[in-house]
């Protein structure tokens, strides 16, 4: 990455993700727009980063399936979890 035409943007984007995680902080909220310039910058000089570039999309592909399967899978039910009821007394209960 320290080659091709991008760089002093991958050395500046580097250097911004060390110094937020030396100081403890979010390196997403700290580096989003030197990595969207970095970002811009291959793709603009898409020929010698292709390979990268390639392997990010994949990466993105693969979350975004993993997101997916997440969702596609309901959440546990909160009947089966009480017993069958919801937690509602029998109506022979209720004002006793």
């Amino acid at each position: 990455m320290k080659g091709g035409g991008c760089k002093d943007a991958f050395v500046a984007w580097e250097a911004c993700v060390e110094e937020a995680e030396k100081n403890k902080e979010d390196v997403v909220e700290k580096c989003y727009q030197i990595t969207g310039r970095l970002k811009e910058c291959m793709e603009a000089h898409s020929g010698y980063y292709e390979p990268v570039l390639r392997a990010e999309k994949a990466m993105e592909e693969e979350a975004a399936r993993e997101l997916a399967d997440q969702e596609a899978v309901p959440p546990p039910s909160s009947v089966d979890s009480v017993g069958g009821d919801g937690g509602v007394p029998p109506s022979s209960d209720v004002g006793k």
